[in-house]
């Protein structure tokens, strides 16, 4: 198998450019209502792109503690996410694609010490004079989008937040009591709380970091888990889309109609 760059693309996914040559087929993920809003955007289909990666996930030493293991499996998360990203935004942009419409993340294990991350989407090309630099991404669909850019605002990146954290007694004592119900399990709703709040300041900063006015929220991935019965680990994900304002939108109706004329023509 011929090998490659970690920052190039994989032979098979430049063997896939034949088929998007200028009078071949145009093929779309896009639903129709995503179609016609990419089109009411201004956005023309050039292809289905894709972006993979597969990682070892592992430890270095057998008795790493749990905090660290979470640790360890978020740097994976943010890795797997953001190299899927990359490599699916350098097809678009090896297109001639100016954005990237409707990305789904799928992450699929195979066995127990392998991951696979997979960024799929549908590229477009504008049809206006004001073109990015570099390809947008977001998971927003094509209607969202066409609503999103009459409102004044454009689509910049996909962002991602991930953290993981465990939280353990001091005193070795289980998290769940064998002899109580249906009561609260104080560390568990700790951790959930600490966790998803870390995820979500993560994904803010990632907006920042682009230089956005505002962000959108797609999903929010969640998983908690005991350890030993001592500890609780959780590990949450936030994936969104930055968004810049470029000028300003429509103004929004003042009121509602209260009645509506039945003799209007």
């Amino acid at each position: 198998m011929p090998r490659w760059e970690e920052h190039a693309l994989p032979p098979a996914a430049e063997a896939r450019f034949d088929r998007f040559s200028p009078s071949g087929p145009k093929t779309s993920l896009l639903s129709v209502p995503g179609a016609v809003g990419a089109a009411v955007a201004g956005f023309t289909p050039v292809g289905d792109v894709m972006g993979c990666v597969v990682h070892q996930v592992g430890f270095t030493e057998a008795s790493t503690w749990a905090a660290d293991r979470i640790t360890q499996l978020a740097l994976v998360l943010r890795q797997g996410y953001e190299t899927a990203l990359d490599r699916l935004t350098q097809e678009a942009a090896a297109l001639g694609a100016h954005g990237v419409l409707g990305i789904d993340f799928t992450i699929t294990s195979s066995d127990e010490m392998t991951q696979e991350f997979v960024a799929l989407g549908t590229a477009v090309r504008a049809e206006t004079k004001h073109r990015p630099r570099r390809p947008f991404t977001t998971e927003l669909p094509g209607e969202d989008v066409g609503k999103l850019m009459r409102a004044g605002w454009v689509p910049a990146r996909v962002a991602v937040g991930v953290a993981g954290r465990a939280f353990t007694d001091a005193w070795g004592r289980p998290m769940v009591s064998a002899w109580t119900w249906n009561t609260e399990v104080t560390m568990a709703t700790e951790l959930a709380t600490a966790v998803r709040a870390a995820a979500r300041a993560e994904f803010a900063e990632e907006i920042r970091d682009s230089g956005a006015d505002g962000g959108i929220v797609s999903d929010l991935r969640f998983e908690v888990w005991p350890v030993h019965d001592v500890a609780v680990a959780a590990i949450a994900t936030v994936t969104g889309t930055a968004i810049a304002r470029f000028r300003e939108g429509p103004a929004t109706p003042a009121g509602v109609l209260r009645m509506l004329p039945l003799n209007r023509s």
